[in-house]
């Protein structure tokens, strides 16, 4: 955890905690349940053996930026699509039933409950894992064996995008913001919020009202070029067109706008465009996958004849 004078952080209290938030707390080590603690260091040392270039991210990511612990049952392993189904492949041979959950972005490794999610795409189609994910990363140690973490940059572009009603991750990027962020490129991750720099926009705003005498976790210039931005989109003419980005963030929230309301859905159209990429494409067709979700099915057949 960050501990240097940029950091927000104080080590803390541990007096007078509930059951609940003992399960996300700050302390000296992420804590795995052993029958799960095998399971993961099985898979990592089978894809580290197999010489399949990954990134952890998810909890444990969070928790080496941030030294915050929170109990989780899954692994997030993200990978290029491209080295997807060597991935799968890899754990298949290892002795994990393998499937593909969406074409776009998510399949699975399993062995009982413990699961290794793996991660090739966002949700909402906006984006595929690249490179730049393993090539920011940062080295670690998980279930006693290596790894590289996810950056903190692209951990919080991801997470701009999860704001669902069971689950939004404002606390994860408030957090990291606090912990690392006088430590990130921030040029970088304007480039990777591009077009939907609002959101980040919104979050930092929420960053100075939980954190209002906190200096230096944002550079000046950073909120000068979102403010800048937001006072040029706010002035500008309105088309009047009926089309909602709400289900880029949340497909329950805004799914009455969508159904009910009849405006263009701009998720549906990211996430078709992201099922014609051809790795998208390689991964579906793939024979790598033990199991398929009904959502796979329907993908290949309305795919079948493009």
């Amino acid at each position: 955890m960050a501990q240097d004078g940029g950091s927000a952080t104080r080590v803390p209290r541990m007096d007078n905690l509930t059951k609940e938030e003992k399960k996300s707390v700050t302390h000296g080590d992420f804590w795995v349940p052993e029958a799960e603690r095998e399971v993961y260091k099985r898979a990592l040392r089978a894809l580290n053996e197999g010489g399949v270039p990954y990134v952890v991210a998810g909890a444990y990511a969070i928790y080496e930026h941030t030294g915050i612990y929170r109990d989780t049952k899954d692994l997030d392993v993200f990978v290029q699509p491209e080295h997807t189904v060597e991935a799968a492949r890899v754990l298949r041979d290892a002795g994990f039933t393998t499937r593909l959950e969406q074409p776009h972005w998510l399949a699975k490794a399993f062995v009982g409950d413990p699961f290794i999610d793996l991660i090739f795409g966002m949700g909402n189609g906006l984006a595929l894992i690249d490179e730049g994910w393993y090539r920011n990363s940062r080295p670690a140690i998980l279930a006693a064996t290596p790894v590289r973490v996810a950056p903190a940059e692209e951990l919080l572009w991801h997470r701009l995008f999860i704001h669902e009603r069971h689950r939004q991750d404002m606390g994860d990027i408030v957090h990291l913001i606090a912990c690392v962020g006088h430590a990130m490129n921030w040029g970088r991750l304007l480039e990777r919020v591009a077009e939907h720099w609002p959101l980040l926009l919104a979050q930092l705003q929420i960053f100075l009202y939980v954190y209002p005498e906190v200096d230096g976790a944002i550079p000046r210039w950073v909120h000068e070029e979102l403010l800048g931005r937001a006072s040029q989109e706010a002035a500008r003419p309105r088309t009047g067109e009926r089309v909602t980005r709400g289900t880029l963030i949340s497909r329950f929230s805004f799914n009455i706008d969508v159904n009910e309301w009849e405006f263009r859905d701009e998720r549906e159209e990211s996430v078709r465009r992201r099922e014609l990429h051809p790795a998208v494409r390689a991964i579906a067709a793939s024979d790598v996958w033990m199991e398929r979700s009904p959502i796979v099915d329907e993908y290949d057949a309305r795919v079948s004849h493009l």
